[in-house]
C-alpha cells in the first residue's frame, strides 16, 4: 500500500509568547486542509514536561484541535522526534490500520534560560559523560574538531566551510516567512561572533525556538509519496562508539531509506539535512552518501549547495536559521521539501528540479537518526542495480599505552550548574576514548600527550564514570 502526503504546514518560528497548544493550531490551520477524515493524531515532543509542564500531551493536544476521541499516541526520541513521529504514522497508514492520519511535531522552550534549556537538552547524553558538564554543542565541537584532523582540514580552511554553510543558511532564511533569522550573514560577521564551544561561533549553532509542523498522510493517491523511509541508532555514549567523525545511525537509515525506494543518492535534486550545528550539515551529506569527504572544501567553496547548485541543502534555512524547536525539526524538514516540491516555494529559489527529496534529522548526539525520501508520484528514477549494504567503518589500530588528546573543546555556555568556559577533552589509550574535564589552563591540542599525577590520581580519577580531570598535558 502507498502512503501519500496530502497536505503540510508550519507555524511560525522563534521566540514567542503564545503557549505550545497555539503554535500546533496555526500549524493545522496553516495546512488549510479538512480534519473531518482524520482517523489517528500522531504527536512528536522532545520533553513537553521539562519544558512546558504539561503531561499525557496526546489527549490534551487531541482535545484542543477539536478532534477528542480520535486515537492519539505521543512519540519521542530527542531531536529526531519529529522525523520519528513521521515514521510511526507512516507505518500506520501502510499497515492498513488508518487510512488518513494526522502528523503533528512541536516544542516551546523560549521562556525558559538558556543555562536551563541546555541542561533539559543535555539530559539526553550518556548520564556518565553529563556528569563532566558536556552538552551537546561541546560533544558536536569535538566531534567537528576531530573530523577535520582525520581529513587533513586545516583549521582556517574548515572555520571557511563552517562560514559558508552558516552564511547560506542565514541567506535562505532571510527568505523563508517561517524562519526565525531572517537576515543575511556576512563573513566579517560570522568572524566576529563569539565561540560556543571552539570551535564552533554563535552562527554555528541553531537558536532555542518554538514552532510547530503538521503534516496530513494517506493512503490516498496524492501528488507527493512517501518512497522511503529508514531508522538508525548507535550507542549512547560518545566514547563507546567505533567512530565520532561520521555517523553510522544516519548511515544505516540512509540504506535502509534507499533501499526500500529502490534508487540511490544520485537520484536526490535536494535535501533538508539536521544541521543544529554547521558541521552537521557537512557529515549529514556524507552520511547519506550525497557526498564524498574529498569534495567537501569545493562543493561549499563554489556554492554547490545553493537553489542552483549541484545539490541544493538546506534551502529552508535549515535548523540553524529556521530555527529548532526540538520535537518539530524533523517533520518541519518534510513540510519543507513538500512545499518545494509543490511549487509553494518562491520560483527565484525553487531548484530547477524537484522529483525527490530527502531529510535526515538526528536525535540526541546521533543516537538514533532517520532518513525520508519524498518522491513525486510517478516521477521517473534510476533503480539499485542491487541492494545498499553497510560497510563497517574501517578503524586504525592505536597501539600507543599513554594517554592522548583525541579531541578537545573550550565551552563557553555550559549546562545549569558548571562554570564557565569549561575545558573538556576525548583521551585515547589503544582503542579506548574518555571523556574529561581538564584543569591545566591551556587548551590541548589533538595528538598531545597527556599527564596523570599518579600520586593523587586515586583522588581524580573516577573509573567507574570514567571521568578523569586532568593536571597537565605533554606536547607529542
Amino acid at each position: 500500500m502507498g502512503v501519500y502526503l496530502k497536505a503540510a504546514g508550519l507555524s511560525k518560528f522563534g521566540k514567542s509568547d503564545d503557549k505550545l497548544i497555539y503554535k500546533i493550531r496555526e500549524a493545522i490551520e496553516n495546512m488549510d486542509a479538512d480534519l473531518s477524515e482524520i482517523e489517528a493524531v500522531y504527536l512528536g515532543l522532545m520533553n513537553p514536561e521539562a519544558f512546558t509542564g504539561v503531561g499525557n500531551i496526546a489527549s490534551y493536544v487531541t482535545d484542543k484541535v477539536g478532534l477528542s476521541g480520535v486515537p492519539s499516541v505521543r512519540i519521542e526520541t530527542a531531536s529526531s522526534t519529529g522525523a520519528a513521529v513521521f515514521y510511526l504514522a507512516y507505518a500506520a497508514v501502510r499497515a492498513g490500520l488508518y487510512k488518513s492520519v494526522l502528523v503533528l511535531a512541536a516544542e516551546k522552550m523560549t521562556h525558559l534560560s538558556t543555562p536551563k534549556v541546555t541542561k533539559i537538552i543535555s539530559e539526553v547524553i550518556e548520564p556518565s559523560e553529563r556528569k563532566t558538564g558536556a552538552s551537546m554543542p561541546s560533544l558536536a565541537a569535538m566531534c567537528a574538531r576531530r573530523f577535520a584532523y582525520d581529513n587533513n582540514i586545516s583549521e582556517n580552511r574548515f572555520t571557511d566551510v563552517l562560514a559558508e554553510v552558516a552564511i547560506k543558511s542565514h541567506h535562505y532564511g532571510s527568505l523563508n516567512p517561517h524562519a526565525q533569522f531572517q537576515k543575511d550573514i556576512t563573513k566579517e560577521k560570522y568572524m566576529n561572533s563569539k565561540h560556543v564551544a571552539e570551535p564552533l561561533r554563535l552562527f554555528d549553532c541553531s537558536p532555542i525556538s518554538d514552532g510547530a509542523a503538521a503534516v496530513i498522510l494517506t493512503s490516498e493517491k496524492t501528488d507527493i509519496t512517501v518512497a522511503g523511509v529508514g531508522q538508525g541508532t548507535d550507542k549512547q555514549a560518545l566514547t563507546k562508539r567505533d567512530i565520532i567523525t561520521r555517523f553510522t545511525s544516519t548511515q544505516k537509515a540512509a540504506i535502509t531509506a534507499y533501499n526500500m525506494a529502490g534508487f540511490g543518492p544520485e537520484n536526490i535534486n535536494f535535501a533538508e539535512v539536521h544541521d543544529a550545528f554547521t558541521p552537521f550539515e557537512v557529515v549529514g551529506l556524507l552520511d547519506t552518501f550525497l557526498l564524498e569527504p574529498k569534495e567537501v572544501e569545493k562543493f561549499y567553496k563554489n556554492k554547490e549547495g545553493y537553489h542552483n547548485g549541484k545539490l541544493p541543502v538546506n534551502i529552508s534555512g535549515g535548523l540553524k536559521s529556521r530555527g529548532h524547536p526540538v520535537g518539530a525539526s524533523g517533520l518541519a524538514q518534510i513540510v519543507e521539501c513538500y512545499r518545494i516540491m509543490t511549487g509553494k516555494y518562491p520560483k527565484e529559489i525553487t531548484p530547477e528540479k524537484t522529483d525527490i527529496a530527502l531529510t535526515q534529522s538526528i536525535g540526541g548526539l546521533a543516537t538514533n537518526n532517520f532518513v525520508t525520501i519524498l518522491k513525486k508520484t510517478g516521477a521517473k528514477v534510476k533503480p539499485l542495480p542491487e541492494p545498499m549494504v553497510f560497510k563497517e567503518p574501517i578503524i586504525k589500530p592505536v597501539k600507543d599505552k599513554k594517554y592522548r588528546i583525541f579531541s578537545a573543546t573550550r565551552l563557553y555556555t555550559p549546562p545549569e550548574g558548571f562554570d564557565s568556559p569549561l575545558d573538556l577533552v576525548i583521551l585515547q589509550r589503544k582503542d579506548k576514548l574518555i571523556l574529561a574535564r581538564s584543569v591545566s589552563g591551556e587548551l590541548p591540542k589533538i595528538g598531545n600527550l597527556v599527564h596523570i599525577d599518579e600520586k593523587i590520581a586515586g583522588s581524580l580519577i573516577v573509573k567507574k564514570d570514567d571521568i578523569f580531570q586532568l593536571l597537565g598535558f605533554k606536547k607529542r
